[in-house]
Formats: C-alpha cells, structure tokens, sequence
C-alpha cells in the first residue's frame, strides 16, 4: 500500500464583523458613524454583502486589503493603506437593536447590536460571538481584542537627563518593544532653543528587544519616536516634549480675568523659543480643546490670544494682526484663581493670581510680575524666557547739539528698531541685521523730540522699549 503524504493547507479565513460605531459623540452621527469588516487576503469572493434589519445596506465587489470600513461619506474613509471604504446612507439606530449581516461567497456572519451606549463602539472579542462596548478604532484593528493581528509597539520609554555643561543638556532616551523582537525604531529631535536647521536630527536604529540613544540640546527638546505603521498604531508612535525647567517653549505672557465689559476674558501665550512649537497637543489642562489642529503652529517670539468669544475680542482689540483662537476657556475666577498650559498631559507652565496680582479690570503679566495690556506682543523676557537679542544703548541722554545717539542689536535673527516720539509716534525705523552687533546711528536729534523718547526693538512678538531723554 502507497501512503499519500498530509498536504499542509492554508484555509483560507471568512470576512468577519468587528466593530459598528452607532453613536459618535465629538462629531455629528453623519461624520463618525462607521462599520468594519475584517478581511483575509487570501479570501477570495465575487461580491461582499451587508444587510442592515434585511435590508441590503452595502453591495461591493470583494475588497482588496485587510479592512473594510462603511462611511456615510468617502471624505470620512480612514487614509491607510490595506484599508477599503464603501458608502451607504441608513443611519445607525441609537435607541433599539439592530441586526447586521455579512455574506461573501459561502461565508457569512451577523451580529444583534443592542442599543447603543454614547461614543462608544461595539466591538468583536477575537473570533467569537462576544462583543462589548469601547472606544472606537476606525480603521485598524484593535489590539486589545483582535487576535493574530500584526502588532509592533513601543512598550515604554523614559528618558533620563544628564550632565549641564556650559548651558548645554544631556539626554539619554531608553525603550522597549512590545510585541515583535526587533525592528526598525526612528528616532528624531527637534532643540526648540536652538533655531533651525541646526537643531533638528532624524535617526534609523535597527533594534532588537530594548533600544537605547543619547544626544544634547540648549532647550526644551521635541522628541519622536516611531515605528513603522502595522495593522495597530496606537502604539507606533511617541511624540512628546522634553522640558528644561527655566526652559519652557511656550509661557503665558498675559492674563486678563477681569477685564471691563463687554471684552471677554482672555490669555495670551508666547512661544519664547527659537523654532515653531505644534498645536495640536497644546491647551489649557481642563479647560476647553487643543488650540490648533494637526498643521498649526505657534513661530518662534510669536504670541496668541486665547478667549471664548474670539469675534468679541478681535472688535475689541482693534487691529487685524494678532492671532487669535477660540476656546472653551470657561470663566476665570476675578479675586483668584489659575491656568495652567499642556502638552498633551503634560504641565509646562502655570500662573494664578490673587487679589494682589492686579486691580481689576487691569490684566497682568506673569512674565515681568505687573500689570500690563499689550494684547499681541510681549514687553519683558522676564525669568521664565530667555531674550532673543540683547539692546544696548551708547547713552540714555542725548543733548541737541551733542553726540548722536547709538545702539547696538545682538541677537541670532534680524530685529526691527523703531524710533518713537514722546507721544508714542514712529518717526524712524530700520533692520538690525542677523549676526551682525554694529552700532547704528539713530536719528533722535533730527526727528526726535524735546524731553522724552523711545527706542523700541522688536524680533516676531517680543518688543524692548528703552526711554531716552533730548535734550537742548
């Protein structure tokens, strides 16, 4: 007798019904309502079917991937490769039970989805019949309960500060994988003191098991590490930021709690740093939302306003070039209180106040410790922030007659001077050139007027004044 040998054969695995998102909370139900199929590539049908209470909701020919997601609108389809999108115009019953139904080729498969419960999806446990309520993962797969899923995350990292020298910081960050033995980590920093192109690096580290890199900044540093996208990438990516106290990129420059009616309370933030900071992380920690979106910035010595009524205050403010943003700030306390400002959960500066601080309806500057408004722009470093230039006069009086008035701009970037009569009137200007501490001439005994003068220097938002006295 002849033995045939055993035939190792792939079966393979029938589309499956993982995760139905009834109820979105943060977007209309139109935006965020979705459902998600799994696929196997090596599946292989004519067409996949979905039925909605016995009603055909979706008819496609078999997608190509690893995902199928149903949106209401194309413009909603998760953008990642090995996922499909279909559309289909029933919405999703929030009240009562629903039952769905999938067929392809000899393959079905179905499930009664109860009564939703708010912002949360009911989601498939592995390959059986049970199913709960979590969050929402459009898209991709959710590790938690999705088995034989394609899953390489970074399981921790911690970053351990070194040795100052010379104003400069040591870092050493040190990680672990989770979920694979080895892979490619990219690593990339961004010192937030030092300005580009300088101060950015971006690094490829094939790493097994732990993985470990060192490097030095002047500042606050921007830290990401990534992976390469899998089928879960909750865990692919770390980005964060690294704060040097005394340091900070972002600082509140003015706070106004109690201003006088009908200017709405506002706060102002500066980014006192020498590159952009991203917003997308940024907010006041319990109050309101993020203050941009995935594309937005915040440019170096730039300033913005942050208020709930941002068409009240940019009547009230009165020029169109300071930056505003709108955001549910909720209402400052007017005889004490504080805010504070995050980086995702992350505190990096904080004021309160008092009865003390500032008489209302007078805002105050946390910066320089007195009362100021100057919505737009920032008048004194302060111990918070580093200055971005220095200005140095060769005298603070001036006779008509005498030696002409000069100063001196040293700084990394251009600063603009500016020459201010006693009422405050611009009466000359001119560029201090980047990198280049010559003294200049200033024209106060021409244009200047008798008594009291000023000379204001000024990089992005940040602006010196120095008062200087004519005399005959």
């Amino acid at each position: 007798m002849k033995l045939l040998p055993w035939l190792a054969v792939t079966i393979p695995a029938c589309p499956l019904l993982v995760e139905v998102f009834p109820d979105p909370t943060d977007v209309p139900d139109q935006d965020g309502e979705f459902v998600e199929v799994r696929l196997d590539a090596t599946f292989r049908a004519d067409t996949l079917t979905l039925l909605m209470d016995g009603k055909a909701a979706v008819r496609v020919p078999y997608p190509e991937g690893n995902r199928l997601v149903l949106v209401h609108d194309s413009a909603f389809c998760p953008v990642r490769e090995n996922v499909a999108c279909a559309v289909f115009k029933e919405s999703l019953p929030n009240s009562r039970e629903s039952l769905w139904k999938l067929e392809a080729g000899t393959c079905t498969d179905s499930v009664l989805v109860p009564a939703s419960k708010a912002g949360k999806a009911y989601q498939r446990r592995s390959e059986t019949d049970d199913w709960e309520f979590t969050a929402a993962t459009p898209g991709f797969a959710n590790a938690g309960y999705e088995q034989g899923i394609a899953d390489c995350g970074i399981g921790a990292l911690r970053v351990v500060p070194g040795e100052v020298s010379a104003g400069v910081f040591d870092f050493r960050v040190e990680g672990v994988l989770d979920g694979c033995d080895s892979a490619q980590v990219h690593a990339g920093w961004l010192d937030l003191m030092a300005g580009a192109p300088q101060s950015g690096r971006l690094d490829t580290l094939a790493v097994s098991g732990r993985f470990g890199f060192g490097f030095t900044a002047r500042g606050s540093v921007l830290l990401q590490v990534s992976l390469p996208e899998d089928e879960y990438p909750l865990n692919d990516k770390i980005d964060t930021l690294l704060v040097v106290p005394g340091k900070a990129p972002l600082v509140i420059s003015e706070v106004h709690h109690c201003p006088q009616e009908p200017v709405p309370e506002w706060v102002e933030v500066f980014n006192a740093s020498r590159s952009a900071v991203p917003l997308s992380q940024v907010g006041f920690c319990g109050r309101g939302g993020v203050l941009g979106g995935s594309g937005d910035s915040l440019y170096p010595l730039q300033a913005l306003l942050v208020t709930r009524d941002s068409l009240e205050l940019r009547r009230q403010v009165g020029f169109p070039d300071v930056r505003i943003v709108q955001v549910a700030l909720g209402y400052l306390n007017n005889t004490g209180g504080s805010v504070a400002l995050c980086y995702g959960g992350q505190v990096i500066d904080s004021v309160s106040w008092g009865k003390g601080t500032a008489v209302c309806p007078a805002g105050f500057s946390p910066l320089s410790g007195a009362t100021d408004d100057s919505p737009g722009f920032v008048r004194k470093a302060g111990k918070k922030t580093e200055a971005p230039f220095t200005l140095t006069l060769s005298s603070r009086v001036v006779r008509a007659r005498g030696v002409p008035l000069r100063v001196r701009v040293e700084g990394e970037g251009e600063v603009k001077l500016r020459l201010l009569d006693s009422a405050s009137r611009e009466v000359w200007n001119a560029v201090a050139q980047a990198g280049s501490p010559q003294w200049m001439d200033v024209p106060v005994q021409s244009l200047g007027s008798r008594g009291v003068n000023y000379v204001a220097a000024r990089q992005g938002d940040y602006e010196k004044v120095v008062g200087i006295v004519l005399r005959p």
